[in-house]
């Protein structure tokens, strides 16, 4: 493994991922009236201020509720004492359990959740799944939950499904925070019943397989910055041109990418996820003659 990290720079300070352990170190909110440009009350409107500060984070309408990133977390980990944890030797020390990380100034939160029901695919591959809890104080979306999986053998985090895969929780925004458990529990439930489909993405990738010399460029035409392209590209097999007309699979070709994008890409969650999309529209989703346009994954229904 490489052991130079790429950092990729996201302009403001402010907009940098902190990563957090607990959520007694996540700030917490409160919804303060605003004014407009001539000093008048600006009806219909409210902002998110940071409690002890007089810095104003967004401008909401009234009607907003407001979910703290604060009670989420919390919420988070006492449903996650409920759920099977991972065996001790199957996580890597960089990779917690549980996490949470503030992005956007504060604005942003995505909090992820590893489940110790292992997973196992042709007898040697080992996952765990895993689910992205996002909110936002700004009016962005909802409440988000989302899979992923995690490889054991490496720690390194997989797509698990397709962009209809998100469950937004509307509600949670409309109605307040009462029913956050429940709502989160239901999420959870969903993800984890659907998992199995996840596995024929990656067992499809096993079984396809691509000329090495055009991963690199496959995964530059999908949108992968060139500085990220040319250090994946080092990792693969034969690069160095011993064999260039080659092949690899798939699967291979993207470990080589995810385990880049997991441990030698410091970036906010939500480039990290459009990096990691990238990759599985290069390399471990079907291409749309093979499916005809039906892709496997996981298909969670909207929460209204």
């Amino acid at each position: 493994m490489a052991t130079s990290r790429s950092v990729e720079n996201e302009g403001r300070e402010g907009d940098r991922s902190r990563v957090l352990l607990s959520p007694e170190e996540i700030p917490t909110y409160r919804l303060v009236p605003v004014l407009g440009p001539e000093g008048e009350l600006a009806e219909g409107y409210r902002g998110v201020q940071p409690i002890g500060s007089r810095r104003i984070l967004a401008v909401v309408s009234s009607r907003y509720g407001l979910v703290q990133h604060r009670t989420l977390a919390a919420s988070l980990v006492r449903l996650s004492e409920t759920l099977e944890a991972p065996a001790a030797s199957g996580l890597h020390r960089s990779y917690p359990r549980l996490s949470f990380h503030l992005y956007a100034g504060g604005r942003r939160m995505e909090a992820r959740l590893v489940i110790g029901r292992k997973f196992r695919l042709g007898g040697e591959e080992e996952f765990y799944p895993g689910v992205r809890v996002m909110n936002s104080l700004d009016g962005s979306w909802a409440v988000r939950v989302e899979a992923f999986a995690l490889r054991i053998a490496c720690t390194n985090q997989l797509y698990a499904g397709l962009s209809e895969s998100v469950l937004d929780l509307r509600a949670l925004h409309r109605g307040g925070e009462r029913d956050l458990e429940v709502e989160l529990e239901l999420a959870l439930t969903r993800v984890l019943g659907r998992f199995d489909q996840v596995l024929d993405l990656y067992k499809g990738a096993m079984e396809r397989s691509i000329p090495t010399v055009e991963v690199a460029p496959s995964l530059q035409r999908e949108g992968m910055p060139a500085r990220h392209v040319s250090l994946i590209a080092r990792r693969l097999p034969e690069h160095f041109g011993l064999l260039l007309w080659g092949e690899v699979s798939c699967w291979e070709a993207y470990q080589c990418v995810t385990d880049y994008l997991s441990h030698e890409v410091e970036v906010n969650p939500e480039r990290a996820r459009m990096l990691e999309r990238v990759a599985a529209r290069t390399l471990l989703l079907p291409s749309r003659s093979d499916s005809e346009g039906s892709l496997p994954g996981v298909a969670l229904p909207q929460t209204a």
